[in-house]
């Protein structure tokens, strides 16, 4: 209904059904007849599968342009017609994004583009959780954007080796690769400040299952070892290595077996150039947790906060034990029964907790006992050897797929 009700109106409208049962199709077709073409998966393709079934069929038509939107998104008025206005003007640029703003927090931007960082081998998003206070630029130049609202030039796809989205991730870092192949194609890949949008991004709430851990770890993971420059690729298998070896040993501190079960299976599957969509045992029930920490707070009467200027940190904490023991109160350090102090990361904190002192970082890691304060203290020699064992594997998988 938000495209419907653009300003810019020189446009045709297609919905990409993946396979859903809950009467989608039919409900569209009811409510929005001729303004929309329904296009539908016989089978669930993953995103990039079904942004694909839209794309093919708007390259056959020869539109000059293709907007990708996800359906938990909604544009402003003017968006649609900005993105398509600065292509106009700007012949160079091959990908213009919106910028995209949280749905239930419509003052604080979601996203404005991606940067690829090859030091630390991750994406960096511009402007995350940005409280929109009037000073944002207008243009913004990026390595790569999300498909949940952006714009294409479609003469790029078509007379390049850029191609469709790469379908083979099935879901996330697809359109991250897509964006990037583009600006490696020479072309400018830019966020405009007047074509506004809200997106739920539904990847941030607790799922059921380890879908997300699955898709995400193989895909960035495989991203890294294709797209790193030669010179930084043992840069990158040290810091690969090391995020994996992270996401697993906090799992399996936290007992979330399953997480760490999945972690694992993705992280075998980007050495071993498994793509498309994964083994269904390879997704498991979701087991990530907080008991540690809850355990720790119950029987208890009152708590303190050293937040080490972690104050945002430390509000979400004060939250949480209020939705899950409201009879906790707060009291100075020398009168409460427990204090959290905060750090950056549990596992590279060089001070461990004494007395009645927690230890906690922003993912609600905590150390209570002595048990936990000997696996703190087993990390770093445990991660030094996961990279030593796997790295020359790494590094060969890694070539392969590049030759």
């Amino acid at each position: 209904r938000s495209v419907l009700e653009s300003k810019n109106q020189d446009f045709d409208l297609y919905v990409a059904d993946n396979a859903s049962t809950d009467g989608s199709v039919e409900a569209i077709k009811e409510t929005y007849g001729d303004a929309v073409t329904v296009l539908v998966n016989p089978e669930n393709l993953g995103g990039s599968g079904g942004f694909n079934l839209g794309i093919r069929k708007i390259l056959e038509k020869g539109y000059e342009y293709l907007c990708c939107l996800d359906n938990d998104i909604l544009v402003d008025e003017n968006a649609i017609g900005a993105l398509a206005d600065y292509l106009d003007a700007h012949p160079d640029t091959g990908v213009c994004g919106s910028i995209v703003y949280h749905m239930d927090y419509p003052d604080y931007v979601q996203q404005y583009g991606l940067d690829l960082d090859f030091d630390n081998f991750t994406a960096i998003t511009h402007y995350a959780d940005y409280l929109d206070d009037g000073n944002i630029p207008e243009v913004n130049e990026c390595d790569t954007v999300a498909t949940c609202s952006v714009m294409l030039r479609t003469r790029f796809i078509k007379e390049s080796d850029i191609g469709i989205m790469p379908e083979d991730n099935f879901i996330y870092w697809d359109d991250m690769e897509w964006g990037y192949r583009i600006k490696l194609a020479g072309y400018r890949v830019v966020t405009l400040a007047e074509a506004k949008a809200l997106h739920q991004m539904g990847a941030n709430t607790k799922k059921e299952n380890t879908f997300i851990n699955y898709y995400m770890w193989r895909n960035r993971t495989n991203f890294f070892m294709r797209f790193t420059p030669e010179a930084q690729m043992e840069a990158m298998s040290v810091k690969v290595l090391g995020a994996v070896f992270d996401a697993m040993y906090e799992s399996m501190f936290r007992e979330e077996h399953n997480v760490r079960q999945t972690i694992s299976y993705a992280f075998y599957d980007a050495l071993a150039g498994v793509r498309g969509k994964a083994d269904s045992y390879k997704i498991m029930k979701n087991d990530a947790n907080d008991n540690k920490l809850i355990q720790t707070l119950q029987g208890r009467k009152s708590f303190a906060i050293e937040e080490n200027n972690q104050e945002e940190d430390a509000y979400y904490l004060r939250n949480f034990i209020a939705s899950v023991c409201p009879d906790l109160r707060e009291e100075e350090q020398t009168k409460a029964e427990i204090v959290f102090r905060f750090c950056d990361y549990i596992f590279y904190s060089e001070k461990m907790p004494d007395g009645k002192e927690i230890l906690i970082d922003s993912e609600r890691n905590c150390v209570v006992d002595e048990n936990d304060i000997e696996i703190c203290k087993n990390y770093g020699y445990s991660k030094w050897l996961f990279i030593y064992m796997n790295q020359g594997v790494f590094l060969a998988a890694a070539r392969r797929m590049r030759d």
